[in-house]
């Protein structure tokens, strides 16, 4: 469960191991405690709203689903105490997350790069234009699903529900959302193997100007390999 959307007992988190400095998903951490060591449930409030600060740009937001990222792996290898086996998909929910926030993702950004690939290898251009459209047509339907589920559970709050129903727009800018952030959970997954892990990681900003520096170095590299051999 994600901190910001959760509350916990006092008396179950004084009897947890409380703060995990080895992950920095501290608070999924904690669930993982409560319902393994602890045995306890986690359990839907229907009836409660959370109000959160939203994030103030997209810099901002690939550092949190980094971290988010990365503390989601570093509490399901703590806690994975047998191998991964698709037949448990439906057995074990640790197997579904992995699923989702990890197989599906990268799915979704290899695609995206695919269709560059795609049209040189001699697939029609309409071909591939028509399958875009259909994922996204597919994705917004999942969204109207969602959208209609928010509206069902907030039938107690009249002002709440008014105030979802009139930004039903924003469905239809989900689906390219979450393919963003499904890019940027791609690359949490990567730094999570290459760098230590810290609350505070470098931004997007700071990363493509590191990245363009390499690439610059590289080509400079290049050129003066490519004169000597001449």
């Amino acid at each position: 469960m994600s901190g910001a959307f959760s509350a916990f007992r006092r008396s179950a988190l004084m009897q947890s191991r409380l703060y995990n400095v080895e992950t920095v998903g501290e608070d999924t951490d904690m669930t993982f405690q409560i319902r393994y060591y602890l045995k306890g449930r986690v359990m839907l409030c229907p009836n409660a709203i959370f109000y959160v600060e939203p994030i103030s740009d997209w810099d901002e937001l690939y550092v949190q689903r980094q971290r988010w990222q990365r503390g989601e792996i570093e509490v399901i290898r703590t806690f994975l105490s047998e191998k991964l086996n698709l037949k448990r998909i439906w057995s074990n929910f640790i197997v579904r997350r992995l699923l989702v926030d990890h197989t599906v993702a990268f799915l979704k950004v290899i695609w995206l790069f695919a269709i560059f690939v795609l049209i040189p290898f001699g697939y029609s251009p309409i071909l591939i234009v028509m399958s875009l459209l259909l994922m996204y047509l597919l994705y917004l339907f999942i969204g109207f699903l969602n959208f209609t589920n928010v509206m069902h559970y907030l039938k107690f709050d009249p002002i709440e529900r008014k105030y979802f129903r009139n930004h039903w727009w924003v469905t239809f800018m989900m689906p390219i959302y979450n393919l963003i952030v499904s890019f940027f959970r791609v690359m949490g997954v990567i730094n999570t193997m290459l760098k230590s892990g810290k609350w505070q990681t470098d931004n997007f900003k700071s990363e493509y100007l590191a990245a363009k520096k390499v690439i610059k170095q590289d080509l400079k590299r290049g050129k003066r390999t490519n004169g000597k051999n001449l």
